[in-house]
C-alpha cells in the first residue's frame, strides 16, 4: 500500500506540473493576443508594444500568484523551446529576400554588415562608461540581432541569455523611436534606406514598423534583419573562439 500511495503521489505531482505548465502557456498566449489588440487600439503607439504590455501582464500574474520568474521559465519552457525551430526557420525569409539583397548590390550588403558590426562596438563603448560585469558586457553585444539568434549567441560567448533578450527588446523599441527622428532630420524618404536601417538596427520590432510604412520598406527590413542576424551570430562566436574575451 505504501509503494502504491507513493506512486500515486508521484503521478499526481507530475500531472500537476503538466497542468500548471499548460495553464501558464495558455495565459502567455492570451496575454500576447490581448497585447496585440491593445497595440492596434492605441494606433501602434510603441509605448503599448505587445512585447511591453504582454510582459507586464505576465509579470503581474506572477506577482499575484506568487510565482517566481524562474518557475515561470520552467512552466513556459515549451514556448522557449520553439525558439530553436524559429532560428532555423530564418533561412526561409533569407532565401525569399535574396532578390532584394541582389537589387541593392554590394552597397546594400555593406550597409547591413557595417551596421551589424557597428552595433557591438557601440555596446562596448557604452559599457566602458560604467562598472559592468563581463557577463553584462557580453550580453549587450547581441543587442541588434533578433531574439532567437541573440539568445543562442549570448550563450555561446558567455553572456546571460535572459539579459540579452531584454537588451534586444529595448534596442528594438529605441531603434524605432529614434529612426523617426533620424529620418526626419536627414529627410530620408527612400524605402530601401529606411528598410535597411530598421532591419539592421531594430531587428524584428523595426521590421514590423517597416511593414506598416510600406511593403517594400518591410521587405528590405526583413532582408537586413536576416542577413545581419546570421552574419553577427557567426562572426561573434568565431571572434571569441579565436581571440578569447
Amino acid at each position: 500500500m505504501t509503494q502504491t500511495k507513493r506512486r500515486i503521489m508521484i503521478i499526481d505531482g507530475h500531472t500537476w506540473e503538466y497542468i500548471n505548465s499548460g495553464l501558464w502557456i495558455f495565459f502567455t498566449l492570451v496575454a500576447y493576443i490581448s497585447a496585440l489588440f491593445i497595440f492596434r487600439f492605441s494606433r501602434y503607439n510603441l509605448v503599448f508594444h505587445p512585447v511591453v504590455t504582454g510582459s507586464i501582464m505576465v509579470f503581474g500574474v506572477c506577482l499575484i500568484s506568487q510565482t517566481s520568474l524562474s518557475d515561470y521559465v520552467v512552466y513556459s519552457s515549451p514556448l522557449i523551446w520553439l525558439l530553436g525551430p524559429i532560428t532555423v526557420a530564418l533561412a526561409v525569409p533569407v532565401y525569399q529576400q535574396l532578390r532584394y539583397l541582389v537589387d541593392t548590390g554590394w552597397r546594400g550588403f555593406l550597409v547591413v554588415v557595417c551596421g551589424g558590426m557597428l552595433a557591438p562596438v557601440c555596446a562596448i563603448l557604452i559599457m566602458s562608461f560604467g562598472d559592468f560585469t563581463d557577463e553584462v558586457k557580453l550580453s549587450s553585444l547581441t543587442k541588434s540581432i533578433t531574439t532567437p539568434l541573440a539568445i543562442d549567441t549570448a550563450n555561446l560567448i558567455g553572456g546571460v541569455t535572459e539579459l540579452a533578450a531584454a537588451i534586444v527588446i529595448m534596442t528594438g523599441l529605441l531603434g524605432v523611436l529614434l529612426s523617426k527622428l533620424v529620418f526626419k532630420i536627414t529627410k530620408n524618404q527612400d524605402e530601401r534606406g529606411q528598410g535597411l536601417t530598421l532591419g539592421t538596427i531594430a531587428h524584428a520590432i523595426g521590421t514590423s514598423h517597416a511593414l506598416r510604412l510600406s511593403q517594400k520598406t518591410g521587405a528590405y527590413s526583413s532582408m537586413a534583419l536576416c542577413v545581419n542576424g546570421v552574419v553577427t551570430a557567426i562572426v561573434l562566436p568565431l571572434f571569441f573562439y579565436l581571440f578569447g574575451t
